[in-house]
């Protein structure tokens, strides 16, 4: 078991910037922290979910091309939409909205092609001997950076956060065309 090498690979990948993390920080930038801190709770789920998954398929995704093709075309399709509504949301939401994004970040973080990562290479690489430990603690560590992120966003400028959610829209929107140039030479 490599407990070190496995924290520092995980924080390496929840703190590179992605979909998620983009709409942790402007869901805290419209939000606020206070109204924003249930959304890393289901970055947690999201992760929980999707990196068991691809832990417990990992030898049939790696012998399979095609699945990879596939989750990045599945993620590039739900990041266009997820960047269309981003696009068209109240900065300040009622609670509709506030439950909306959970549900957004839920399912951008279950399709985020870093599960897959973690899942498939990460955790049997360095946490071989104990993958619901690596699991769980990465989950944690999900937690942990979500919280972070959103409390970026949070801490913005007054001046800036009315525009946080159409930033958001523009860099989830070119992370959905990358996923599908990805998707297309896979």
């Amino acid at each position: 078991m490599s407990f070190l090498p496995f924290v520092a690979a995980s924080l390496a990948v929840l703190l590179t910037p992605g979909p998620t993390n983009t709409i942790l920080a402007a869901s805290g930038a419209a939000m606020g922290l206070r109204n924003a801190l249930h959304l890393p709770l289901a970055e947690a789920l999201g992760y929980a979910v999707a990196v068991s998954l691809f832990l417990a398929l990992q030898d049939q995704v790696r012998d399979v091309p095609a699945a990879l093709a596939v989750m990045k075309a599945v993620a590039a399709a739900w990041l266009l939409v997820s960047a269309v509504r981003l696009w068209s949301q109240p900065v300040v939401p009622g609670i509709d909205a506030r439950q909306g994004a959970f549900w957004r970040v839920l399912a951008t973080t279950m399709l985020n092609p870093k599960a897959m990562l973690v899942g498939t290479i990460v955790i049997p690489s360095l946490m071989a001997e104990s993958p619901a430990g690596g699991v769980a603690g990465f989950v944690l560590l999900s937690t942990l950076a979500g919280i972070g992120w959103t409390a970026l966003g949070a801490a913005l400028p007054v001046s800036l956060r009315q525009y946080s959610y159409r930033a958001a829209a523009l860099i989830v929107g070119s992370f959905s065309v990358a996923a599908a140039i990805s998707a297309i030479h896979a």
